[in-house]
């Protein structure tokens, strides 16, 4: 961080210079960011026969002949081309830029050296403190992009990048292509460690872009080796913090020193460098958050490594190491000592800002040189640190500490010093009025009366009053300067002699201490001024530590989950990074650059992204934090009655204590995200509020999937589905419940926090549902959704096997499904906790999956009555219909001519029979469904519920739509129909019976067989007068009626209204066959009772068929007589 140099007088003076260093500046940007988004096929091996070094320009139509002898590796080279063209094209303009750079740079010191320039001289630069800065700078910074080129992006990785781009551009002349190779080059390397720069044999990589070697020899003898460049050392003036006031100065020498490496061998030159700049650290800060390991570095170089070993030898280095270990914990105590009271109060600054300002040093020196040295990559040196360390219980927690309250303590202080600074005139007067009121009532009340030494008998008290009056009178407020503060002095003096003799007097002691404090207060005032502020900037510099972030945030994260309070201090904390949003592109700003924008916005995002890293665990605390456990509620809920006895217990104080606490974290969690807010507003684009919105999303979102990925049932029972869907129910209303504090709290959307995810995840269960079904090979009828994959799933394989057909038994009346017991296993109950666990969009979810099972079930039993239908059979079927002639006749043959074509098919009856019932009652499932969204959205929006006809006629509309083209834009009146079809699903405004799921081509005899399958179940069945139904004739093997007949008239109902028609005919004339088979001869008008059951149960199937699917009595009537009608009476 620059030390106080302004950017005005640069620009006009140096502006050459000033533009090398931004240039540079906006390089390291690029560079930086390209680093972090290398693409993934560059990493992969799968790629790696189309990716080449630069031994690929040895014999270019070599590796170009394999590719083109290859469709695959045509294919791959597309798609790599295709998927990172943009980067590979930023890469080339970096490493171009680089060298460019370089070029200009070198010309540019050339003329310099040769004294071409008409302004300046090397000379007349070096002797000036500015402009020997930004020489320095230009050179380093350009020694600082070779070295992270080589420890961000590998050697191998550079020269596949630069290949893949002339490859894919074809283009092989360009002007800097050979420096550019040059630059991309393999260099030996080492295993890159994150935030430490060490690259073997560094001067042979700076020996590729040399610089002339008077100008480095100069800018190393005559300004870095002894001069203070940025005049740091005037912030710190205590000798053991020299190394760290001078530590910019030393990564800059430690670059040019490999420029000029005969520097290196020099035994006594490296002694003195050392002594100056690394007598007591081994690891420097040189570039943004990069540092050095001179440990590591310096090895290779027999008298630079022996100087350093000199100064920092093993015994030393655990010395060192103990002497900061030791005072962490004191500082620790210092800190806690000055916030124990809260924030920072303006006299404690006035009166104590020195010694402030010396602990803020020492913290940051300690902090600097601990975080540093943990980051040693010698390994007996990290040895050290970490053993002493771990003796003195210095881990990352209690370095996080001590960080932690020293950033608290300096945000306070800084913030009271720009205080200051903005009021210092108005607190300088309101003190001089102090003085003014004290002395003249000194002179009215208290010396007017009193009994005077003999000096001052003699004296016109009101006049000498009136002097000392004047003196203050004619203070001026002067910013600082000698003359007033001369004037207070003396008038200070004055006070004191008069204090002497007025010892006894306490009244007017008081006065004059007051005029006193007020009098020293005044010069105190004048002596803040912006060098206060620019120490502490300087300072608190911790850009060095911004990598070893990483490292804290789990550290972070606890501290946070223990204490919410912590999120108070966290804007502190990290405003003591904020200089990565200057320092890395200081010299940027001062040259008003047009990088400006694209720097600035990598740097604040980098630390924006930092930030919200550490901030993911709030959303987390909020969704954790539990005001009621789940199976309790507060007692107030649940009584309208107090017992005066029981009064206590019925407050249940402890459990209002517990609740108030874990409120309170909610309010501690949005002040905090409030003040971080407020601190960097205009710093950064946060926008905390938006993004605490999208991650409360995402966490629900995520908690409701576990928690719904846990809906595991032990056991099919009735009683085990409804223990976890009253489990489910109590979270789903917590949660809610939770989210709706949340929102009067935080000022959010409490709702669409909720419901937003909550439709989601349902979303994403059914749509994994429905496409494990379409893949699913064949369809188990014993076991519809066989390996659900998610809560969705596994609910609806429950239900379903719960309500089969062939273990329970649906009673419409009761709108549920009984066992052979009686006893409910689901019903209307069910589906009403059903629904207050899963919501409208759950049941509609659910429904969704049921109409594509019955989809599935439909082209299921379509494909199995074609293989029956085959050409034998059709010509039988047709005989058939010869024998039986027109519906409304009565065959000549009777009933044996139907007993005939039914024994015929008898071993696939069974079949198709189960396949109906499932069908069946995968519709009334969907039935009960709809009917439980539709009452629900009776209760909560009647106005929908009004338009019930209305959107019914839309979704019929919707679904006879034509499809539109893919090149056809969707119309608005198309857009509307979707919108109201979803919208008629979410209201349960469907109607099952009458839906059509399949468009496929009617089997031939498709009526005459639905006729005769029927007439082969109803021997299976009882006529029940109690239950108003048709029973199971058999009791050991069940067989329910109503999904029977219902998935029969589905499967109808898939094809034109014609084909339900004549099943009814068919079977009319079946049950006029039966009839008149059934009347005695003898008797013609006495029925037999059993012959009589067997046609009403025919008449009750067909009238149960015309009530479920909604065709008209009188379609009875026209087909049976009403003698026949009349035999369900009998």
């Amino acid at each position: 961080m620059d030390s106080g140099n302004s950017g005005d007088g640069l620009t006009g003076e140096f502006e050459e210079l000033l533009q090398f260093c931004a240039r540079a500046e906006a390089l390291i940007a690029e560079l930086l960011l390209l680093s972090d988004r290398v693409p993934s096929q560059f990493l992969d091996p799968r790629f790696d026969p189309v990716l080449f070094d630069l031994r690929y320009f040895e014999s270019p139509r070599d590796y170009e002949a394999r590719i083109n002898a290859s469709a695959d590796l045509q294919a791959l080279e597309d798609e790599l081309n295709e998927s990172c063209a943009s980067y590979l094209q930023r890469f080339f303009l970096l490493a171009n830029g680089v060298v460019q750079y370089h070029t200009d740079l070198v010309k540019y010191l050339s003329n310099l050296q040769e004294g071409l320039c008409v302004h300046f001289t090397l000379e007349g630069i070096l002797e000036n403190k500015q402009g020997s800065q930004l020489l320095i700078e230009s050179i380093s910074l350009f020694g600082c992009i070779i070295l992270l080129i080589e420890h961000k992006i590998s050697g191998y990785l550079r020269e596949k990048l630069l290949i893949s781009y002339l490859r894919a551009n074809q283009s092989f002349k360009y002007p800097n292509l050979d420096q550019i190779c040059l630059l991309c080059r393999l260099h030996k390397t080492t295993k890159p460690i994150p935030d430490i720069i060490n690259i073997q044999m560094t001067e042979e990589l700076f020996a590729r872009f040399p610089f002339p070697k008077v100008v480095i020899d100069a800018v190393i003898i005559s300004c870095l080796r002894g001069d203070d460049m940025y005049s740091s050392i005037r912030f710190f003036t205590e000798p053991v913090h020299r190394t760290m006031a001078l530590s910019r100065q030393g990564g800059h020498l430690f670059v040019l020193l490999f420029y000029s490496h005969g520097f290196l061998f020099d035994s006594a030159f490296m002694r003195e460098v050392v002594d100056r700049f690394f007598k007591d650290n081994w690891v420097v800060p040189l570039v943004v958050h990069f540092s050095v390991d001179l440990l590591v570095s310096w090895d290779p170089y027999r008298e630079a490594k022996a100087a350093l070993f000199e100064c920092i030898s093993p015994t030393f280095m655990r010395d060192r190491c103990t002497y900061h270990c030791m005072k962490v914990g004191n500082l620790i105590k210092e800190l806690d000592s000055i916030v124990c009271d809260g924030a920072l109060r303006k006299e404690l600054l006035m009166e104590n800002s020195q010694h402030l300002l010396s602990l803020v040093k020492n913290c940051n020196f300690t902090l600097r040189w601990l975080l540093l040295h943990r980051m040693s990559i010698d390994k007996k040196a990290r040895e050290v640190v970490v053993t002493v360390c771990t003796a003195y219980q210095v881990d990352k927690e209690s370095l996080l500490d001590l960080l932690f309250k020293t950033s608290r303590v300096e945000y306070d202080l800084k913030e009271m010093y720009t205080k200051l600074l903005s009021d210092r005139e108005v607190m300088w007067h309101e003190k001089k009025h102090v003085v003014s009121e004290c002395i003249n009532d000194l002179s009215q009340n208290h010396f007017t009366t009193s009994a005077l030494s003999s000096k001052y008998k003699n004296k016109t008290l009101k006049e000498w009053f009136g002097n000392i009056l004047s003196e203050v009178d004619l203070l001026e407020y002067a910013g600082g300067t000698g003359s007033s503060n001369r004037g207070i002095y003396r008038i200070i003096s004055t006070l004191k002699d008069l204090e002497h003799i007025q010892e006894h007097n306490i009244q007017s002691k008081d006065a004059l201490l007051k005029a006193q404090k007020s009098l020293h207060d005044m010069i105190k005032i004048l002596s803040f001024d912006n060098q206060a502020m620019l120490a502490l900037h300087v300072v608190t510099d911790v850009l060095y530590a911004w990598g070893y972030l990483e490292n804290f945030q789990d550290c972070l994260k606890n501290k946070i989950i223990k204490d919410t309070s912590v999120l108070l201090v966290l804007n502190a904390f990290f405003f003591k990074f904020r200089s990565l949003l200057s320092a890395p592109f200081q010299r940027t700003v001062e040259c008003n650059s047009q990088d400006l924008a694209c720097i600035s916005n990598y740097y604040s995002m980098k630390y924006s992204a930092q930030i919200l890293a550490i901030l993911k665990i709030i959303p987390v605390i909020l969704l954790d934090i539990t005001l009621y456990e789940e199976n309790s509620h507060p007692s107030y809920l649940q009584s309208n009655h107090i017992n005066k006895e029981t009064i206590e217990d019925f407050i249940q104080v402890d459990e209002l204590l517990k609740g108030a606490r874990q409120a309170a974290k909610f309010c501690v969690i949005r002040e905090g995200m409030q003040l971080m807010s407020r601190t960097f507003d205009g710093i950064v684009n946060l926008n905390l509020k938006r993004w605490l919105e999208e991650k409360l999303k995402e966490e629900v979102a995520r908690q409701l999937d576990i928690k719904l990925g846990s809906f595991l049932l032990s056991s099919h029972a009735k009683n085990d589905l409804e223990r976890c869907l009253h489990l489910l129910s109590t979270y789903m209303t917590l949660q809610s419940q939770k989210l709706e504090l949340l929102q009067d709290i935080l000022h959010m959307h409490g709702t669409h926090l909720w419901d937003e995810p909550f439709t989601s995840v349902l979303d994403a269960c059914a749509i994994r549902e429905e496409t494990e079904l379409k893949i699913q090979q064949a369809l188990d009828f014993k076991n519809l959704i066989p390996n659900p994959k998610s809560f969705i799933g596994l609910l609806l394989q429950k239900v379903i096997w719960l309500t089969d057909p062939s273990r329970s038994m649906f009673i419409e009346p009761m709108l549920g499904w009984f066992d052979a017991e009686g006893n409910e296993v689901i019903g209307v109950h069910s589906f009403t906790l059903l629904e207050s666990c899963i919501g409208q969009v759950g049941l509609a979810s659910l429904d969704s999956l049921l109409a594509t099972l019955v989809s599935i079930s439909l082209e299921d039993i379509l494909n199995s009555i074609n293989d029956l239908l085959d050409s034998k059979f059709q010509k039988e079927m047709q005989k058939l219909e010869e024998i039986l002639g027109p519906p409304a006749s009565i065959p000549l043959l009777g009933l044996p001519s139907y007993n005939n074509m039914v024994h015929m098919c008898s071993g696939a009856w069974e079949l198709l029979a189960d396949k109906c019932a499932i069908i069946g009652q995968l519709q009334l499932l969907r039935s009960l469904v709809n009917f439980r969204l539709k009452s629900k959205n009776k209760c909560n929006s009647m106005a929908v519920s009004a338009t019930d006809a209305f959107i019914s006629t839309v979704s019929l509309q919707r679904n006879n739509m034509v499809e539109v083209k893919e090149n056809k834009e969707i119309s608005t009146k198309d857009l509307l129909l979707s919108a109201l079809n979803h919208q008629s699903k979410l209201c349960g405004l469907v109607h099952p019976f009458d839906s059509t799921y399949i468009s496929k081509k009617p089997p031939n005899f498709l009526s005459r067989y639905a006729s005769l399958l029927s007439i082969s179940q109803l021997c299976r069945y009882l006529f029940d007068a109690h239950l108003g139904t048709l029973t199971s004739r058999s009791k050991k093997s069940l067989k329910d009626f109503s999904p029977l007949i219902i998935g029969l008239g589905t499967l109808l109902r898939q094809f034109h209204p014609s084909y339900m028609t004549q099943y009814i005919q068919f079977m009319a004339q079946y049950i006029h066959t039966s009839e008149a088979s059934f009347v005695a001869i003898d008797e013609p008008n006495k029925i037999n009772t059993n012959h009589a059951c067997e046609v009403a149960k025919a008449v009750f199937w067909q009238q149960s068929f015309c009530k479920y699917f909604g065709i008209s009595e009188d379609v009875i009537e026209l087909c049976l007589a009403p003698a026949i009608i009349a035999l369900l009476q009998f």
